[in-house]
């Protein structure tokens, strides 16, 4: 496990890269949850998950025989599809009462009251903590799938014997 998560060497299967992505989704779900029911500080444990999401989706990417450098683009990939989940299922989430919180938040921020807005940011987390584990999942999937169905190199390339095979070179 340790390979997989902590290492952006090599290429991987498909099975193990689902296996990564599964981890990662749990933990990533676990992080937004303490977040918004613990401390809005814990958010800074997101920033621990981005290597392993590096590490997993770039041996991927290696065994298609493409750059890891394109886990770029999976990173702004994610940002877009959170923020398209926000806009087509937030509605569902946000009653009178989170509205009046957001208005509530936007007066105490053009007033300088940072703690209020940090009150507010608390409380509003917590309401909308499905619609954020919701997107968390939903981004995940979305980009797990693209990633996951590309077609692995059959041959070794400059990174790595082709994963699974005895001598990494599958035709001789």
């Amino acid at each position: 496990m340790q390979n997989l998560l902590f290492n952006a060497n090599g290429r991987i299967q498909r099975n193990r890269y689902w296996q990564g992505m599964v981890i990662l989704t749990v933990v990533s779900v676990l992080v937004v949850a303490a977040t918004a029911m613990l401390s809005q500080f814990l958010g800074i444990l997101a920033w621990l998950v981005i290597y392993p999401y590096i590490c997993v989706h770039g041996k991927r990417l290696h065994d298609a025989g493409t750059t890891a450098w394109w886990v770029i683009g999976i990173f702004f990939g994610s940002l877009v599809l959170n923020f398209i989940f926000g806009l087509l299922l937030g509605p569902m989430f946000m009653d009178a009462e989170t509205l009046a919180i957001q208005q509530e938040m936007a007066e105490r921020m053009s007033a300088g009251d940072l703690q209020g807005v940090l009150e507010g940011a608390e409380i509003l987390g917590q309401k909308l903590l499905p619609l954020n584990i919701v997107a968390v999942i939903g981004s995940n999937a979305i980009l797990a799938m693209i990633v996951g169905s590309l077609a692995t190199e059959p041959r070794a390339n400059k990174h790595g014997p082709v994963p699974g095979a005895a001598h990494g070179d599958t035709f001789g």
